[in-house]
């Protein structure tokens, strides 16, 4: 298995385990890992990527899929004007907390929303306050944990854009650092 095969399968699982397993990931501890946050105000951003609509009934079956088209598909190498080789998973548009639809969008941040090309979307990430969960130790435990940090925290989430960064180097073996971004009221 190649890498970029590993990393996709490996991204599937965490992807739809950390947002779509809320009771789940309050009910199964990962052993050792207790997470902290800290708080960044972020600057608007904008964003180009494959949207996905769904809810956390559907996204466990949804979100695979629709990784694995981001990828097969080699939607990186569409998107024009990237900032850098990063990866964000978007999750936007909720029409109220997460137990409501939202939109998923796997993509990266661009320096202006000039050129969309066809089957992609455009969004602005709006300026916030984030609480910033950094994940830690093995991929895809400490990506769980974070969630699972986030779904038991008092946060008061704004739901307007929260993300995931996966850095451009990232590796799941070698570097499995991710950092989660919940948008918080100002």
């Amino acid at each position: 298995m190649n890498k970029k095969t590993l990393l996709l399968l490996v991204l599937s699982f965490a992807f739809t385990w950390g947002y779509c397993n809320e009771t789940q990931a309050q009910e199964n501890q990962v052993q050792g890992l207790e997470m902290n946050y800290t708080i960044e105000k972020q600057k608007k951003k904008f964003f180009i990527g494959l949207e996905l609509r769904t809810n956390n009934e559907e996204c466990s079956l949804a979100m695979p899929v629709h990784k694995e088209k981001f990828f097969k598909e080699n939607t990186l190498a569409k998107i024009p004007n990237k900032i850098n080789g990063n990866i964000l998973a978007l999750y936007t548009d909720y029409e109220g907390d997460y137990t409501k639809p939202y939109s998923w969008i796997l993509g990266c941040e661009v320096s202006s929303l000039d050129e969309i090309p066809e089957e992609l979307v455009g969004k602005v990430i709006p300026e916030s306050k984030y609480a910033v969960f950094t994940t830690q130790g093995e991929f895809p435990q400490g990506l769980i944990a974070a969630w699972q940090a986030v779904w038991k925290s008092n946060l008061h989430r704004s739901y307007t854009s929260d993300f995931e960064l996966y850095r451009s180097n990232f590796d799941p073996q070698k570097n499995p650092e991710v950092k989660v971004y919940i948008a918080i009221e100002m």
